[in-house]
């Protein structure tokens, strides 16, 4: 019983294998040499595989494949990709921005309408401001008149010093919040002009894949554009420029300083 079992397994791996081998060499393989002569096998000779060569079946049809690109081919595939990548980016970026904005008036609608939020946030900060300034001054004078009174305990007066600082700790709490609000206000106009030069730019790129497009028409785009440019550029420099010189006040702690220092490098990566 082993020894049939032997054998028969013995025979199914021949019938296995036979028609793998027929089916293999049903492929021939040609290729021209280094004398343009036509050579064929059932491999192609390591020599030849990357110039290109033809997969044939015997007694059918032959299926060419292509050499293997060269270095300067490979680099331009390599640079057609990273455009073709390039434009399906870009085809996204200008989707989601018309998905937000049809027309130019919604972009100055938008940012006219943050605007508007920020100094309704703005206005009651400098009022809450200015009544804490004005507090400050009163209990400086009560102060400075309680110090040499005898009539006044020195319990009090320490009291009204632990007001005055207290105060002083508020303004400078409330001077950092209006002074956000006042750079949440350039941000938000540089953010705006930015989708508007994206809009505009939009726009210029259908124009230009129109044949009635008028060359008049689209210079007057693109001045639009460059303009936005130099103004988005010109309010960044001075931006990032005050923020610096707001961090290098020396009275400044550590933590604010670590802070603005933060915001710097947002914006920078923001715009």
């Amino acid at each position: 019983m082993k020894i049939y079992n032997k054998f028969t397994f013995i025979l199914i791996m021949l019938v296995m294998t036979f028609p793998v081998q027929a089916k293999k060499e049903n492929i021939l393989y040609c290729w021209l040499n280094d004398d343009d002569v036509r050579e064929c096998g059932n491999y192609v000779s390591p020599l030849y595989s990357q110039n290109g060569f033809w997969k044939c079946r015997r007694g059918g049809e032959c299926e060419y494949v292509d050499p293997a690109p060269t270095a300067e081919e490979l680099a331009i595939i390599k640079q057609e990709k990273k455009e073709d990548n390039k434009r399906q980016e870009q085809q996204k970026s200008d989707d989601a921005l018309l998905a937000l904005f049809s027309r130019e008036r919604d972009i100055e609608n938008r940012r006219n309408a943050l605007l508007d939020s920020i100094n309704g946030q703005i206005q009651p900060i400098q009022s809450i401001l200015e009544g804490l300034r004005g507090n400050l001054e009163d209990l400086k004078e009560s102060y400075n008149r309680s110090k040499d009174n005898q009539d006044v305990s020195e319990n009090q007066v320490n009291t009204i010093k632990r007001n005055i600082n207290s105060i002083e700790k508020r303004i400078i709490d409330t001077e950092d919040t209006l002074q956000n609000k006042l750079d949440e206000k350039i941000e938000t106009n540089i953010k705006y002009d930015i989708y508007l030069q994206r809009y505009l730019e939009i726009n210029l790129r259908r124009m230009q894949r129109k044949a009635s497009s008028s060359p008049a028409k689209l210079q007057i785009y693109q001045e639009q554009i460059d303009e936005i440019k130099q103004s988005i550029d010109s309010t960044l420099q001075e931006y990032t420029k005050m923020l610096k010189e707001r961090k290098n006040n020396p009275s400044l702690s550590e933590d604010k300083k670590t802070l603005i220092q933060e915001k710097i490098e947002r914006v920078l990566q923001q715009f």
